[in-house]
């Protein structure tokens, strides 16, 4: 049987850094296994239709009765079947997931190359964020070439004593898509009198939550005229939260949104004057939209964000959060961001990284 290479990702996030790949892959006429692990179901389905892509497998491993051991359990049982059953022999994977723990895995312990999309991201605690820094550690060992996005990611590789050889300085693929999306839509960059919000992660939902959802009414109801656009996520632990902040009492100018397709997030980051979120991929996102972001972190592993003064670490700190907001948000040599050079890259990653691979 022929030897197959694969791309495996299984979230809504994954798919968009490894979007440009498969084009890659396609525009130099090379096959390749396309697999969604199923990790995010109907979110992640609607984006591969909205994009044309149509994988070989979905393996569904989702369920609602799964803990994080069932689900890593079940993504190694399945994708190692499908090693065997297909004859892959290249895995490519992007990022930090279970989706992309497990691939490794299984590629290590079937003795299949692995490629690491987007390697070398750190914090300085291996809990923050959970369990995203202990699988990006994990998947840095074995991987045979980590696609570093920044200089920074490589050095933090370097110290962990991962072989400068087994690196690969590429930039940051969500550039490609951006650039993609951007110029196929036609869409431009404005700054209306708009906060786009979104806050999600897992550290974040409890107390923290109740603060940024506090800080958010607090400066709605400062800024009557304002938009605050807040897309909610589909975890009814994160809607509870925010719900019981607002008692029944949401400000007009406060916009609640189911999850939005990536399209309509593009387009309403490219409208607003200012983010808030505590989105790893909107941090990435935002210098190509020329736009700055309070992010809802304590800690950031892309750091680059905050050393090119695109974002500002806020945490959940309500005083933070609006000193930050009243700094900026009047003040268009503070909300514009402006850079010559994006941390994450020029828009030339795929093509890089699918080089590298069928040499």
């Amino acid at each position: 049987m022929k030897e197959k290479t694969a791309i495996i990702y299984g979230t809504r996030p994954e798919f968009l850094k490894v979007f440009p790949i498969i084009n890659e892959f396609k525009r130099l006429n090379q096959e390749i296994c396309i697999v969604n692990t199923g990790q995010h179901d109907s979110l992640l389905t609607e984006m591969e239709q909205s994009f044309g892509v149509e994988p070989q497998h979905r393996l569904s491993v989702q369920s609602l009765s799964f803990t994080n051991s069932n689900l890593i359990a079940k993504l190694i049982n399945d994708l190692s079947n499908l090693v065997h059953q297909e004859n892959i022999q290249k895995i490519i994977a992007q990022g930090d997931t279970f989706t992309v723990l497990a691939s490794s895995m299984v590629a290590f312990l079937e003795q299949r190359k692995f490629y690491h999309v987007e390697a070398g991201l750190r914090t300085s605690h291996i809990r923050l964020p959970f369990p995203e820094e202990y699988n990006r550690r994990v998947v840095s060992m074995t991987a045979d070439v980590n696609f570093s996005p920044t200089e920074l990611a490589k050095r933090n590789l370097l110290k962990e004593n991962i072989s400068e050889k087994n690196i690969d300085l590429v930039g940051n693929s969500i550039v490609d898509m951006i650039q993609y999306v951007t110029a196929k839509e036609n869409i431009t960059v404005e700054y209306q009198d708009l906060i786009f919000i979104t806050a999600h992660r897992r550290e974040n939902i409890g107390h923290p939550l109740k603060n940024i959802a506090s800080a958010i009414k607090q400066l709605a109801e400062e800024n009557p005229t304002t938009q605050f656009d807040w897309a909610l996520n589909p975890n009814p632990n994160t809607r509870k939260i925010i719900f019981e902040v607002f008692d029944g009492k949401v400000p007009d100018n406060i916009n609640f949104t189911e999850p939005l397709s990536y399209l309509e997030a593009i387009r309403k980051m490219a409208k607003a004057k200012l983010i808030i979120s505590d989105s790893g991929g909107i941090q990435e996102e935002a210098p190509s939209l020329q736009k700055r972001v309070l992010i809802l972190r304590e800690e950031t592993e892309r750091p680059e964000v905050v050393q090119c003064n695109c974002g500002i670490l806020v945490g959940s700190d309500i005083e933070k959060i609006k000193n930050s907001f009243n700094r900026i948000y009047n003040n268009p040599q503070e909300y514009i961001f402006k850079s010559k050079n994006n941390p994450f890259g020029n828009g030339k990653t795929a093509e890089k990284i699918v080089k590298k691979i069928l040499e």
